[in-house]
């Protein structure tokens, strides 16, 4: 996952989910599927997936999405996934998600 966030700001500071968050975080995701067999044959699907989640804003708003990233930027473990309200945590059950509806396996 942190591979896939680093990939998501690497150009400017966005401010929404825009354009190019979308981009970044489309081929950040499907790089980062390449390494799970289950998901590789089914990454644009599961990407998208994830994508739709996120941009409504309504489970991770930008801005926690944005200060993820930057955490990751940081340091790559400080991705929390142990507390109930945290930000990975949320990022982590939608890619669950995703991956239960298009994954492979």
């Amino acid at each position: 996952m942190a591979l896939l966030l680093a990939a998501c700001f690497d150009e400017g500071a966005p401010t929404s989910y825009d354009d190019t968050v979308e981009t970044n975080f489309l081929e950040g995701c499907e790089l980062a599927a390449e390494g799970d067999p289950a998901i590789r044959p089914v990454a644009p699907r599961y990407c998208a997936c994830a994508w739709e989640r996120l941009r409504t804003g309504e489970e991770i708003s930008f801005e926690d999405f944005k200060g993820l990233d930057d955490d990751v930027k940081d340091d790559p473990d400080k991705i929390r996934t142990d507390e109930e309200d945290s930000t990975g945590t949320a990022l982590t059950a939608i890619f669950a998600d995703c991956r239960a509806q298009h994954g492979r396996g």
